[in-house]
């Protein structure tokens, strides 16, 4: 009866049909009805083939990733948030209503995720990487398939622009929220002239109400909205029995002074929380911010520095700067960010040569020393929204799994949201919200870096949780803060370059041994943001996480 069958139309077939329920009369027309979303498991496929029309908008969103030789995958990041999925959640397989867009959907998915060779989407990117898993002996499925799959998914591309994507998501969105809220409405229908308790009914249209609106929305979702405390109990239980040497263990920051205020420093994989960096404008935040990226991931944690305000070439220089220090284990003038970015010494003859395989190590993501530390990436993305940086944050994380910090530098260097106008404060307070949302929906520890108001320029007993410009949600969200200046002289000579301050003005969990430590003196080498010396390192006697620190 569809399109596709090259069947007569028969109109006593089509009453047969819509009297056996498996089509439904509606406005525009019959319509075959598809299996209700909700109701089906993950992996189950529609009863029912879709109408041509819906098909098109399945084929539509697609194409808008395969065409051109660009990479797609924000795109596809798009797709995937506008209807809702965590980072650890796949597309849905029951959204494509035939086999050959749920292989091409299946194959963008791993791709976006991590799980294939190549990171670039676009159909030639899947069809190298077909062929390639295909001649080592990965790839199971029909390359054929394949190839005349997305032949026909770029021929109806040419007839889109960029500028289509964004609604070609709503209309799938909408064409999928009818599928489910048709496929209850026909049973309701069946059953009309049925005596008898129609709570059922009322059941399954509600339901079916909440799926179609959640497809429409962006909270569509394969696992239950709320756990049972059979669930939590087990958790519980797990957790308090595992003996400690088989616990995940703290990653440290490699800076004494943050460690003091985080029990440690981060639990891969467990991260919730915010932590705020915070000092006046040249005091180095920054360069503390790059410090303690650089510590988690000589330590293993995988991490993204994220700068709404240097460039990428800023960010590669400071980073390489920091692992040529730690690589050469002495104080010294080579290798410092300003020479790495082209502005400073000339660096040529041995010193080029002791550099070279010290690179080839990081990209390799080992440490001098050859052994392996955690990954590093990086972006610069100038005044972002809290939008843009949530987008890009929640895309690498699906596309690398194990990412557990971001470095966000900095917060008062971001663009702002549209809506508010002239109203400051509130979209601060949003901004903040919005941050410490995408810690808990991503399992992150997110750093960020923060700006002082004018306020601690000239208090006499240093800056406090007050200072932080713009908004108090900043510090009412964040697991510890972190004030950073530089030490008062008095009357003696003044501190040495690179000497700062750090008052820990907030530490929700409380500090490593039950201490309270107020203010603590730390001193860095700013040309490879690296840190040389830590008062807090008192609190860390016989640890081996700090080389190369002194104790202050």
């Amino acid at each position: 009866m569809s399109e596709r069958s090259g069947a007569a139309f028969d109109p006593a077939r089509l009453d047969a049909l819509i009297t056996r329920g498996d089509w439904i009369a509606t406005p525009d027309g019959p319509l075959p009805v598809a299996a209700p979303l909700g109701n089906t498991p993950a992996d189950a496929l529609p009863m029912q083939p879709a109408p041509m029309e819906w098909i098109a908008h399945e084929r539509a969103v697609l194409a808008g990733v395969l065409v051109g030789k660009d990479d797609h995958s924000p795109r596809w990041g798009l797709f995937r948030r506008r209807i809702g999925l965590r980072y650890d959640e796949p597309v849905p397989a029951r959204l494509w209503s035939t086999a050959e867009l749920r292989l091409v959907a299946a194959e963008i998915d791993a791709i976006f995720r991590g799980q294939r060779d190549v990171r670039t989407i676009n159909a030639e990117a899947l069809r190298q990487d077909a062929r390639s898993r295909l001649a080592d002996g990965r790839y199971r499925g029909s390359l054929q398939q394949l190839e005349v799959a997305l032949a026909e998914l770029l021929d109806s591309a040419q007839r889109c622009s960029a500028l289509d994507f964004p609604i070609a998501c709503d209309l799938f969105q909408s064409a999928k929220a009818r599928q489910v809220f048709y496929g209850a409405l026909h049973q309701l229908l069946e059953r009309r002239q049925l005596d008898g308790a129609i709570e059922a009914e009322i059941q399954t249209c509600r339901s079916a109400v909440n799926e179609a609106t959640s497809l429409t929305t962006g909270y569509f979702r394969d696992r239950h909205s709320v756990l049972s405390m059979a669930e939590g109990i087990g958790e519980c239980i797990a957790l308090a029995s595992m003996p400690l040497d088989q616990r995940p263990k703290p990653i440290s920051t490699g800076i004494p002074s943050l460690d003091l205020d985080m029990r440690g420093g981060v639990i891969a994989g467990k991260g919730e929380s915010t932590w705020v960096l915070a000092a006046r404008s040249g005091i180095g935040k920054t360069t503390v911010a790059v410090a303690a990226a650089m510590g988690l991931a000589f330590n293993g944690a995988s991490v993204l520095f994220l700068s709404c305000e240097l460039s990428r070439r800023a960010i590669a220089a400071r980073l390489v700067a920091h692992y040529c220090r730690r690589a050469y284990g002495l104080p010294t003038a080579l290798y410092g960010s300003n020479d790495l970015e082209g502005r400073g010494r000339v660096i040529a003859g041995d010193d080029l040569r002791r550099l070279e395989p010290w690179l080839t190590r990081l990209a390799e993501q080992q440490r001098p020393d050859g052994t392996p530390m955690g990954g590093l990436h990086y972006q610069s993305r100038f005044a972002a929204t809290v939008e843009e940086v949530c987008a890009l944050v929640e895309d690498s994380k699906t596309a690398h799994p194990d990412l557990s910090v971001v470095v966000l530098d900095h917060f008062h260097a971001m663009g702002a949201s549209p809506g508010y106008g002239n109203q400051t404060t509130a979209e601060l307070a949003a901004r903040a919200m919005s941050l410490k949302a995408l810690a808990g929906r991503c399992d992150l520890d997110i750093f960020i870096v923060a700006q002082l108001n004018r306020g601690a320029y000239g208090s006499t007993s240093g800056p406090d949780v007050s200072h932080l410009a713009g908004t108090s949600e900043l510090e009412r969200f964040a697991s510890a803060v972190w004030l950073i200046d530089r030490p008062k002289a008095g009357d003696g000579p003044p501190p040495p370059p690179g000497l700062m301050q750090v008052h820990h003005g907030k530490n929700r969990h409380g500090q490593m041994g039950e201490q309270s430590i107020e203010r603590t003196l730390i001193r860095m080498d700013r040309a490879h943001c690296f840190l040389e010396a830590d008062e807090a390192r008192r609190a860390f006697v016989g640890h081996q996480l700090y080389p190369g620190v002194e104790a202050l």
